[in-house]
């Protein structure tokens, strides 16, 4: 059994309230998008594996999720309820490296945000990372746009 590693920054007291997963089959790019997350200041955890998240779910509060359409363990779709059966409201992207229309289709009816083609755009992913966390965070003071 592999072991993950928490990948997270002690610096930026707010991202205490960042924590993001990142679920890949990949782990490789699971690591490598964690690490970028952390650089910009988010925490966030690597897996490969559904249980895995569902694991830091439980003991953390989630401010996004990133999973793959495929897991090790599971398929993207029952990761996303399981999530979403934890915290109705989180915010999910999905990735895949397939670039048919059924798969995105089928991930937007789920309710994803955010659909994401492989090989993905760090900073594109960063800055839905950004819009999530300051909307949720408003919510959460109860400030509303105006």
């Amino acid at each position: 059994m592999m072991r993950m590693r928490l990948v997270c920054s002690d610096e930026d007291e707010s991202s205490a309230r960042r924590w993001i997963v990142v679920a890949d089959a990949d782990q490789d790019a699971a690591n490598l998008l964690a690490g970028y997350l952390l650089y910009q200041r988010f925490r966030a955890y690597p897996t490969g594996r559904g249980s895995e998240a569902l694991r830091v779910a439980r003991v953390h509060p989630l401010s996004l999720a990133v999973i793959d359409v495929q897991l090790a363990d599971m398929a993207g779709r029952e990761l996303f309820q399981r999530l979403r059966a934890i915290d109705p409201a989180l915010p999910v992207i999905m990735t895949t490296a397939d670039f048919g229309a059924a798969t995105e289709m089928d991930a937007r009816r789920l309710g994803i945000i955010q659909y994401v083609q492989k090989p993905f755009d760090f900073r594109r992913l960063e800055l839905v990372a950004r819009r999530i966390h300051t909307m949720r965070s408003r919510l959460a003071a109860g400030v509303t746009e105006g």
